[in-house]
Parts: structure tokens; sequence; C-alpha cells
């Protein structure tokens, strides 16, 4: 009677664990439709190595890369796939190779839900604040950048004050002075190609270098406020 009670026993546990597995496990199915906030952005971007370059949780960007914590999300998706397919063209880094090749090499490693994951997990990042710049500008620079962001035609798609994009465009307040400034030279001069450059080419034609070093200033100091 004992060994037929330790038997029935066992079969009572070895069901129960089967019953668990099938509930915890997802199917094949369930994970081929899992939605991309499944995933775990935050991994995702530290084992694809965007850190190297975008820093922890994509605050602390090296050298002209961008900070992107707190970056709209379809946006980024947006660059992820000009960058993978070719279709935005950079200018060099400081060694004389393609900017965006490091990028481009990672994505092409990474799938759809994958980027998906990483472009959610930098939006619900908190902004940086600006950084400190060395010369630190005067009110009276800081406004000259604003009125020339303004009279160039900036705002129309990026906000009055570069926080408020229209859809599809970047925040720009707040972000680094070098990547802004270099972004709007290589636009001006016909070195970066592809997604929105068309559209802002016509005004960028019309900024000289010190009009451009004016309006980076001006955006790397404005707080984007809490999201």
């Amino acid at each position: 009677m004992k060994t037929i009670g330790i038997l029935a026993t066992l079969a009572l546990l070895a069901t129960a664990a089967a019953a668990f597995a099938q509930t915890a496990a997802p199917s094949e199915g369930q994970a081929a439709t899992a939605s991309p906030g499944v995933l775990d952005g935050k991994s995702l971007f530290r084992a694809k190595t965007c850190v190297a370059c975008h820093g922890r949780d994509g605050a602390k960007a090296i050298q002209n890369y961008p900070d992107l914590a707190g970056q709209d999300a379809k946006y980024m998706l947006a660059q992820m796939a000009a960058i993978t397919d070719g279709s935005r063209v950079s200018g060099p880094d400081p060694r004389g190779y393609p900017r965006t090749q490091g990028m481009k090499d990672v994505m092409h490693l990474t799938s759809a839900e994958e980027r998906a994951a990483i472009a959610e997990f930098l939006a619900s990042q908190p902004t940086p604040k600006p950084r400190p710049l060395e010369p630190a500008p005067d009110g009276a620079r800081l406004a000259a950048g604003k009125d020339a962001y303004l009279k160039s035609g900036c705002g129309t798609c990026h906000g009055p004050d570069g926080s408020k994009p229209l859809a599809t465009y970047p925040l720009i307040a707040g972000q680094k002075r070098d990547y802004v400034a270099l972004q709007m030279t290589e636009i001006r001069d016909g070195i970066r190609k592809g997604g929105k450059v068309a559209t802002m080419l016509p005004f960028a034609k019309k900024l000289d270098d010190a009009k451009i070093a004016l309006i980076a200033d001006y955006l790397s100091q404005v707080e984007r406020g809490p999201k």
C-alpha cells in the first residue's frame, strides 16, 4: 500500500509539472508573434554594442555621435533602416571611416523586432541635461542662436525650440552641439544624404559656418523637459 501511495504521489507531481511547463513556456507560434516590448531593449542595446558610441542608456554619446535617450522611437527606427540599406550617407569619422559604417555592420545582425525593442527602450529613457559648453555662451549668444534658428525656418519642422518636431522628425533640443553642427554642415555641403535631407537642404544652404555654430550652441542648451 505504501508503495502504491508513493507511486500515486509521483504521478500527480509529474502531471502538475507538465501542466506548469505548458503554461509557463510559450509555444513557437507565440514566441514568433511576441510584441517588441516583450524583448529586453536595454539588454539588446548593450549586447549589440550600441552603447559603445551612444553611451550608457543612450545619454552619454562619444565624439560627434548623438545622444539617443528620449528620442522619438519612429524616427530612430527610420534611421536604423536607412543606415542598414545604405540610403543614409554621412561623412567620415575622425579616423577616416564612414561614420555610419559601424552601425550598419551591427544592424545587419539585428532583427526588425530587436530594433523596435531598442528604439522603444531608448525613447522611454529620460533625456539628458544640456551639456555645459566650453567656453560657455552668454545670454546674448544664445538669444542670437534662437533668432537664427527661427529666421532660418528650422522651427517649421522641428518646433519653436527644437523640442516639438513634426512626426518622423527628430528632437534636436538639448542634442550635443558638435553633432548638431556636424549634421547641419554635412547637409548644407551635400555630404549627408537620405531621409529628410532634401527638405532641409534649401534652408541649410543659406547658413554659413557662423550661423550654424550659433544655432548649434542654442539648441544644445535647450532643456527638453520631462516627457
